[in-house]
Protein backbone atom coordinates (compact mmCIF):
# COMPACT_ATOMS: atom_id res chain seq x y z
CA UNK A 1 0.00 0.00 0.00
CA UNK A 2 2.72 2.15 0.46
CA UNK A 3 4.45 2.03 -3.20
CA UNK A 4 0.93 3.16 -4.26
CA UNK A 5 0.43 5.80 -2.73
CA UNK A 6 4.22 6.72 -3.12
CA UNK A 7 3.44 6.60 -6.54
CA UNK A 8 0.12 8.78 -6.14
CA UNK A 9 2.19 10.70 -4.62
CA UNK A 10 4.82 11.31 -6.96
CA UNK A 11 2.20 11.60 -10.31
CA UNK A 12 0.58 14.75 -8.38
CA UNK A 13 3.83 16.45 -7.89
CA UNK A 14 5.17 15.92 -10.99
CA UNK A 15 1.73 16.84 -12.72
CA UNK A 16 2.13 20.11 -14.83
CA UNK A 17 -0.86 22.08 -13.86
CA UNK A 18 -2.85 24.45 -16.75
CA UNK A 19 -2.98 27.64 -15.65
CA UNK A 20 -4.30 31.15 -16.82
CA UNK A 21 -1.90 33.88 -18.37
CA UNK A 22 -2.19 35.89 -15.62
CA UNK A 23 -1.91 32.90 -12.81
CA UNK A 24 1.74 32.16 -15.05
CA UNK A 25 2.78 35.81 -14.45
CA UNK A 26 1.90 35.98 -10.84
CA UNK A 27 4.40 32.94 -10.56
CA UNK A 28 7.71 33.29 -12.59
CA UNK A 29 9.88 30.08 -13.20
CA UNK A 30 6.64 27.75 -12.43
CA UNK A 31 6.80 25.16 -15.06
CA UNK A 32 2.95 25.23 -16.10
CA UNK A 33 0.34 24.41 -19.47
CA UNK A 34 -1.33 27.17 -20.80
CA UNK A 35 -3.70 26.30 -23.66
CA UNK A 36 -5.38 29.46 -25.98
CA UNK A 37 -6.18 30.44 -29.91
CA UNK A 38 -3.05 30.97 -31.73
CA UNK A 39 -2.79 34.38 -32.66
CA UNK A 40 -1.15 33.53 -35.96
CA UNK A 41 -0.27 37.20 -37.78
CA UNK A 42 1.89 37.71 -35.03
CA UNK A 43 4.01 34.22 -35.70
CA UNK A 44 7.65 34.98 -36.80
CA UNK A 45 10.42 32.66 -37.15
CA UNK A 46 14.12 33.53 -36.96
CA UNK A 47 16.04 31.14 -39.27
CA UNK A 48 19.69 32.12 -37.90
CA UNK A 49 18.48 30.74 -34.45
CA UNK A 50 15.06 28.58 -35.10
CA UNK A 51 13.44 30.84 -32.39
CA UNK A 52 10.11 31.12 -33.06
CA UNK A 53 7.87 33.35 -31.22
CA UNK A 54 3.84 33.97 -31.53
CA UNK A 55 1.37 35.26 -29.34
CA UNK A 56 -1.49 33.25 -27.94
CA UNK A 57 -5.02 34.47 -26.42
CA UNK A 58 -6.23 32.36 -23.10
CA UNK A 59 -9.96 31.93 -22.16
CA UNK A 60 -10.04 35.42 -20.09
CA UNK A 61 -8.93 36.87 -23.25
CA UNK A 62 -5.22 37.82 -21.79
CA UNK A 63 -2.70 37.89 -24.23
CA UNK A 64 1.04 35.60 -24.15
CA UNK A 65 3.76 36.30 -26.07
CA UNK A 66 5.27 32.42 -26.54
CA UNK A 67 8.97 32.10 -27.20
CA UNK A 68 9.75 28.15 -28.47
CA UNK A 69 13.74 27.81 -29.85
CA UNK A 70 12.86 24.71 -31.28
CA UNK A 71 11.19 26.20 -34.75
CA UNK A 72 7.59 25.91 -35.88
CA UNK A 73 5.65 22.97 -35.69
CA UNK A 74 4.69 21.47 -38.90
CA UNK A 75 0.92 21.78 -38.20
CA UNK A 76 0.97 25.09 -36.64
CA UNK A 77 -0.45 27.46 -39.63
CA UNK A 78 -3.78 25.46 -39.78
CA UNK A 79 -4.54 24.82 -35.92
CA UNK A 80 -6.82 27.12 -34.23
CA UNK A 81 -5.87 26.62 -30.80
CA UNK A 82 -2.58 25.14 -29.06
CA UNK A 83 -1.27 24.38 -25.67
CA UNK A 84 2.59 25.35 -24.60
CA UNK A 85 4.49 23.99 -21.63
CA UNK A 86 6.73 25.82 -19.95
CA UNK A 87 7.39 29.05 -17.58
CA UNK A 88 6.92 32.69 -17.36
CA UNK A 89 10.14 34.38 -17.49
CA UNK A 90 11.36 37.81 -17.44
CA UNK A 91 8.44 39.42 -19.00
CA UNK A 92 7.81 36.35 -21.39
CA UNK A 93 6.83 32.53 -21.47
CA UNK A 94 9.85 29.77 -22.73
CA UNK A 95 7.67 27.23 -23.94
CA UNK A 96 9.56 23.73 -24.11
CA UNK A 97 7.16 21.50 -25.46
CA UNK A 98 3.58 23.07 -27.87
CA UNK A 99 0.92 20.77 -28.47
CA UNK A 100 -1.39 22.60 -31.17
CA UNK A 101 -4.93 21.19 -31.82
CA UNK A 102 -6.23 20.07 -35.07
CA UNK A 103 -8.00 21.80 -37.37
CA UNK A 104 -10.38 19.08 -38.28
CA UNK A 105 -12.02 19.02 -35.02
CA UNK A 106 -13.64 22.36 -35.59
CA UNK A 107 -14.65 21.54 -38.99
CA UNK A 108 -17.96 20.68 -39.74
CA UNK A 109 -19.25 17.88 -41.52
CA UNK A 110 -21.03 18.07 -44.83
CA UNK A 111 -24.89 17.03 -44.37
CA UNK A 112 -25.75 14.39 -46.81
Amino acid sequence: MAGIGISIFAFVAGATPYVTVEEAKSDPGRSVHIAGEILHDTARLDIKTGLFVFDIKDDDGSLLTVEYSKGKPGNFDSAPKASVLGAYEGGRFIATQIKTQCPSKYESTPKS
